[in-house]
């Protein structure tokens, strides 16, 4: 290798992922022989808590802070606004960053490479997962990532040069379209696919028996991440892995922003009905608002605080059909619910929540994700909560 890492860092950072819960061997050995700080640009935002603002830090001006950050287990933003900010202003979005450590580790061993495979990444970022993935397949094995942004592709491809991972085919494509190698072993996305969309390709080209991972979303929720098995007849089955994650959607993916609660939550014009259900546990819950978000696939929340001025108000948005709704709490059980637009949106999620409850209240991991050449769905198994069998990659 053509440059040194902090070994102490690097030790720190095992440690701590160790001690958090099982780590693979094979996890163990890449990180150390892929240090993190070799992937992350000297130039970064950090937060120093998980709610708190970001802050701009420059390895040259503050190298222990830079440093103690690329060795904590957590995200370090490296774009904002696909480039359009420029350090170290903030700005509104961020478009890239190298994941918590805890979750790239946690993807790898939901992905279960193994020596000698052809491994398919989607959203190389800085770069590091791309290295990590060389390291566990090997010298007999293979690693193609693909990047949408020109800039970061440029540099993630520099990169995995100077750290010794040249022969990674990193290119600047759209991991959407037909760009894969001829027949992989493993698929992997470091974006969030849409629920509906995810790339037939991707199915396509992997062998039977092999695996796609993908944070899968709804635009009103984030997560799961799901395991699909290819399978003989060209289709792809999976359940949610075991692990949450939050990832930025594919570009491609993106919808434009429409914020929720546009209107007036008093709007008179809306029709006024009412609920003794509370929306704040099934719109804000993982387990709970994933069968509102499989209902209302384009629907968004949004949660305003109570304050001196308004009540507390759950509002949910449709900007495919234009439709909205509120609930705003009037007191003893009881809450006031406002919909206008061609859906009942408030309808349709209580609904969905309720036949929810009705079948156990199933976890992510209880739904099945079908994909074909024709169709994708994501169901309950009539079964439920009788099935167990959650078939693995070979």
């Amino acid at each position: 290798m053509t440059i040194a890492a902090s070994d102490d860092g690097v030790r720190t950072l095992i440690d701590e992922l160790h001690s958090a819960g099982n780590l693979p061997a094979e996890c163990r050995s890449a990180l150390r022989a892929v240090p993190r700080e070799w992937f992350i640009p000297a130039r970064i935002w950090v937060q120093e808590t998980e709610d708190g603002p970001y802050q701009a830090v420059d390895r040259a001006e503050k190298p222990d802070r830079w440093l103690a950050a690329v060795y904590s287990n957590r995200v370090i933003v490296t774009q904002f606004d696909d480039g359009a900010t420029e350090w170290p202003e903030v700005g509104d979005r961020p478009t890239c960053s190298a994941s918590m450590p805890s979750v790239v580790v946690g993807m790898l061993a939901e992905l279960g490479a193994r020596p000698g495979h052809v491994v398919f990444e989607v959203g190389t970022g800085t770069g590091w997962s791309a290295a990590l993935l060389a390291h566990i397949v090997g010298a007999q094995g293979k690693v193609a990532t693909v990047e949408i942004d020109p800039t970061l592709a440029a540099d993630a491809r520099k990169r995995l040069e100077v750290a010794g991972f040249a022969e990674v085919d990193a290119r600047l494509a759209d991991g959407v379209a037909d760009v894969l190698p001829d027949t992989v072993d493993r698929v992997i996305a470091t974006a969030g696919v849409h629920m509906g969309q995810l790339p037939y390709p991707w199915v396509t080209h992997t062998r039977p028996g092999g695996g796609i991972l993908a944070p899968m979303r709804a635009d009103l929720a984030s997560g799961p991440l799901v395991r699909f098995v290819v399978g003989e007849d060209g289709t792809a089955s999976g359940h949610a892995a075991d692990m949450q994650v939050g990832f930025m959607e594919l570009r491609s993916h993106r919808v434009a922003s429409d914020p929720v609660g546009a209107q007036r939550f008093d709007d008179p014009a809306a029709e006024i009905t009412y609920t003794d259900l509370g929306p704040w546990v099934p719109l804000l819950a993982d387990d709970h608002r994933w069968p509102i978000a499989v209902a209302l696939p384009s629907c968004r929340v949004n949660v305003w605080e109570r304050t001196d001025d308004r009540p507390g108000v759950a509002w949910l948005r449709d900007p495919l059909s234009g439709s909205w709704a509120s609930v705003v709490p009037e007191g003893k059980g009881r809450y006031v619910v406002r919909q206008a637009g061609p859906r009942r949106l408030w309808d349709a999620a209580e609904s969905a929540y309720r036949w929810w409850k009705e079948r156990s209240e199933p976890p992510l991991s209880a739904w099945e994700w079908t994909i074909t050449p024709d169709r994708q769905s994501v169901t309950l198994p009539p079964d439920w909560p009788n099935e167990n069998q959650h078939a693995g990659f070979r």
